[in-house]
């Protein structure tokens, strides 16, 4: 049994560690868009920086020639030269070409500099968005090699359970043979249970493995910046909640939003976009996503937050029960709240 329990610690620490590696996905996904779309209005800013370097120059030359046509900028030569009384004129004119001469080098200039200005801060966002990117990546290797863990400690699991009942039930068979019905029943009760752990944990492994499937094969994208389900009306929080409930059942998958499978702000953000309210896809973020309440004035609809670094989020459905995406391995269930590990409420504007 000391294997097991050391193997069910591992376990357990692997989970922890899975869901901070799950919320950290979940937040780089959202740096990630905001970084792509800096990146997006610094190339907008260098193309109209271009086109305001391109009409500067067509103005500067087109001022240019016009004074070429003209003889020169030269107002003294203006006046000294040609019908005396039309000089004044014609040195107005110069000037007034002059003026716009030099108006035109200045905006140029200025507008050389803003186009250098903002190639600098493409290729810095850039820089900024392909850092934001794999990190995400790296997230993601870390959850898969995490994974990969829990998988073989569930093979482990399974593999020491089938011994117990092998050994249970060769322990009830020599009872029996002996006639010792005491012996043979208790023995039999632990080949059961550990048949039943067997089966339990070989689900739990169908559903890690589903999970790692379903995350390796999707791309590193960013968090949308809208939420993916259409409002369907109804009231906020009661529509939020009957929505959980039509979640249930289905899988934990790491940084999944729906509509097949959910992490654990996913599913908070998939119900409450439902409800009319979009919801950051981070436990972070949804902790600042509306009026914290107490307890006492939880209802249906509340956004209920675990352990000190807010690494887990369920939708408060009442009597002290929450539905939530638990952990890897697990679906959409219901659940006594983690009053043990509570943190806090939220309930979200809507």
């Amino acid at each position: 049994m000391s294997q097991i329990d050391a193997a069910r610690g591992e376990l357990a620490d692997l989970d922890a560690r899975l869901t901070d590696a799950a919320e950290a996905f979940d937040a780089g996904r959202i740096r990630l868009g905001q970084a792509q779309a800096a990146v997006a209005d610094a190339e907008a800013r260098v193309g109209r920086a271009d086109t305001a370097v391109r009409d500067a120059v067509q103005d500067r030359r087109g001022l240019a020639a016009a004074a070429y046509r003209a003889g020169g900028l030269d107002t003294l030569s203006a006046i000294l030269t040609g019908d005396p009384g039309s000089a004044l004129d014609r040195a107005g004119a110069l000037d007034a070409l002059a003026r716009r001469a030099r108006a035109a080098e200045t905006r140029e200039r200025v507008a050389r500099v803003d186009l250098t200005q903002a190639r600098t801060t493409a290729r810095t966002t850039l820089t900024d968005a392909k850092q934001a990117f794999d990190a995400v990546a790296d997230q993601k290797k870390i959850i898969q090699t995490s994974a990969a863990q829990q998988h073989t400690l569930l093979d482990r699991l399974i593999a020491r359970q089938a011994e117990l009942e092998r050994q249970a039930r060769e322990r009830e068979a020599a009872a029996r043979r002996a006639r010792q019905a005491a012996a043979a029943a208790e023995a039999a009760r632990i080949a059961a249970a550990a048949a039943a752990e067997q089966a339990s944990l070989r689900q739990q492994s169908g559903l890690v493995q589903q999970a790692s499937d379903s995350f390796a094969g999707a791309p590193v994208t960013p968090a949308p910046t809208a939420p993916a389900p259409t409002p369907s009306g109804g009231g906020g929080a009661a529509t939020a909640v009957a929505e959980a409930y039509r979640q249930l059942g289905k899988p934990y998958v790491w940084g999944a939003e729906g509509p097949d499978s959910f992490d654990c702000s996913g599913l908070t953000q998939w119900v409450w976009a439902k409800g009319g309210v979009h919801l950051p896809h981070y436990t972070g973020d949804q902790w600042n996503a509306g009026r914290h309440v107490s307890r006492a004035e939880l209802i249906p609809g509340d956004l209920v937050f675990f352990h000190a670094d807010l690494d887990h989020v369920g939708v408060y459905i009442g009597n002290d029960q929450m539905i939530h995406a638990p952990h890897t391995g697990t679906v959409v269930r219901v659940e006594n709240v983690w009053w043990s590990s509570f943190q806090g409420a939220v309930r979200p504007a809507g």
